[in-house]
């Protein structure tokens, strides 16, 4: 497959506290391209800025073939913001293909792929599918499956994808977390961006290593004892107020919860792997029962209430502690602030959003 192809990072995409970056001149736009991947011509595609062919385009729903010349032999094809209304036969006579992307389209329903058996990659994100329906369940060597950005409301339809290694769901309108187990292979979960409340029916997913929650209304951390293969945890925009439910997660590396609605750090005293921790944004006044994390490199406490420099020797125990955030927290308004912080954190390399003179 070839590498502009690659998978996106996830929609929960975990980003730093706010770092200025230099404005860049606008760029400007793109010519359309007449190809969109090797052995598929686009016949015509038509002007989007013309009224007239806009028109045409709303009174004429054609078979969307009609507007492609596909080799039927092709293992990988891009059709990324084709304009297409649904996936034609013509997709489907591809039987070969082990990558299809359909990415940014107009598609309604999931149909005409079930003949292409050995898809591994299937990208649909971006489109206008309200369900799954069964047209995923002949795709058996399935590994990635990407149906973020859609209307979807059920994660049904999926049984029979039992070699799925990563499935994107995000920024859909999935209240429920359902028919997410019993995937053997499964290694991430994208479910970020929906209307999920209650964590749950996450059984039989022995190698499941990245859970992305954000931007849920979840109030409680639970039901994460049967995944102790678990290394990355997202639960940041939701709705929890206490840490906890996280003892059996020793394999945790990454921990994601920020703009929440947390008073404690408590519940972390298992997570003696854990490298990365998020707890910026909530309502935190005290540093305490960090004294586990002898392996923490990150710690982004800003925005929180921190007002006692007492607290900060509580992360001596921390060796490999080389970045922090705690700007935002009443400690910052010292004028001594970053002077402070070295003087007791000798191993910081970045405070904030600015290295230390020493690198």
């Amino acid at each position: 497959m070839a590498d502009d192809n690659e998978q996106p990072p996830p929609t929960d995409e975990v980003v730093k506290p706010e770092e200025k970056t230099p404005k860049t001149e606008e760029e400007p736009p793109k010519e359309k391209k007449a190809f969109l991947a090797e052995g598929v011509e686009v016949v015509n595609l038509g002007d989007d800025n013309d009224p007239a062919e806009n028109d045409k385009e709303n009174q004429v729903d054609e078979e969307d073939d009609e507007m492609l010349k596909l080799d039927i032999s092709l293992e990988d094809l891009d059709l990324n913001q084709a304009r297409l209304k649904k996936i034609g036969e013509g997709i489907g006579n591809c039987v070969k293909l082990s990558y299809l992307c359909l990415r940014q389209n107009f598609i309604k329903k999931i149909e005409n792929v079930k003949n292409c058996v050995d898809l591994q990659e299937l990208d649909l994100r971006d489109n206008e599918i309200p369900e799954i329906g069964d047209g995923l369940e002949t795709l058996i060597n399935l590994n990635i499956l990407d149906l973020s950005y859609n209307g979807i409301r059920k994660s049904n339809g999926l049984k029979t994808l039992k070699k799925l290694t990563r499935l994107f769901l995000s920024s859909n309108k999935i209240t429920t977390m359902e028919n997410v187990a019993e995937f053997p292979t499964l290694e991430m979960l994208e479910l970020g961006a929906n209307r999920i409340r209650k964590i749950q029916n996450l059984h039989d997913l022995p190698k499941l290593e990245s859970l992305f929650l954000g931007k849920n209304k979840v109030t409680q951390i639970e039901n994460l004892d049967m995944i102790p293969s678990l290394r990355i945890l997202s639960l940041q925009s939701n709705r929890i107020t206490k840490l906890e439910g996280l003892l059996a997660l020793a394999n945790l590396e990454e921990l994601y919860l920020s703009h929440n609605g947390l008073e404690k750090i408590e519940g972390l005293e298992n997570l003696v792997k854990l490298k990365t921790l998020d707890i910026s944004s909530n309502k935190i006044s005290k540093l305490e029962n960090v004294k586990t994390l002898v392996n923490l490199e990150e710690l982004w406490c800003n925005n929180n209430n921190l007002s006692d420099w007492s607290d900060i020797d509580e992360l001596r125990v921390c060796p490999k502690l080389s970045c922090v955030y705690f700007e935002h927290n009443p400690i910052a308004k010292d004028t001594a602030y970053r002077r402070k912080l070295m003087l007791t954190l000798p191993s910081l390399k970045q405070i904030d959003a600015t290295y230390t003179k020493a690198n």
